[in-house]
């Protein structure tokens, strides 16, 4: 038996393929959502580059470079802490503690806004730490201690 007027099969098939197109594009558009509705924080990132530039900076083949100090530290490590905007958006402080005695040592490196370290009204900020062991010239040992506040909520959250 042979159908002679295929009408009825030809809709059916007209309604499957509009039910994939439909599905396809609702699949596009549930990615296109997924991918740019939530926005990324890169400070984290951002912060670990800035204390791993620092770090190498201060310390060469483990033993401290002891030509930076606060004078010349931006200089010295090629760093450059200007913003499109006039406030600044970062804080950097190096602090240098006598590994046997655990003392803080004079020379602190401070850079950047210094309001943004314990300053609770600025909103959200992201702060990050690290620590490594150096020698000094005397060949002493040195804990030396990055801290690397970040604001730029504008350029890098989003």
């Amino acid at each position: 038996m042979k159908f002679k007027n295929c009408k009825g099969t030809s809709k059916i098939m007209s309604v499957y393929w509009f039910v994939i197109l439909v599905l396809v594009a609702g699949v596009i558009v549930y990615m296109v959502s997924i991918f740019y509705g939530h926005p990324y924080d890169v400070r984290e990132i951002e912060a670990n580059i800035l204390i791993n530039k620092v770090a190498d900076c201060l310390s060469e083949n483990g033993k401290l470079n002891s030509q930076i100090n606060q004078d010349n530290f931006l200089e010295k490590c090629k760093l450059n802490l200007n913003t499109r905007d006039d406030e600044g958006q970062y804080y950097i402080e190096i602090e240098f503690r006598d590994f046997n005695k655990n003392t803080l040592l004079d020379p602190v490196i401070i850079e950047g806004n210094v309001n943004l370290k314990n300053n609770p009204n600025i909103g959200s900020i992201f702060k990050s730490e690290k620590s490594f062991y150096v020698l000094n010239n005397q060949g002493e040992e040195l804990i030396v201690k990055i801290l690397v506040v970040i604001s730029k909520t504008k350029e890098n959250v989003g």
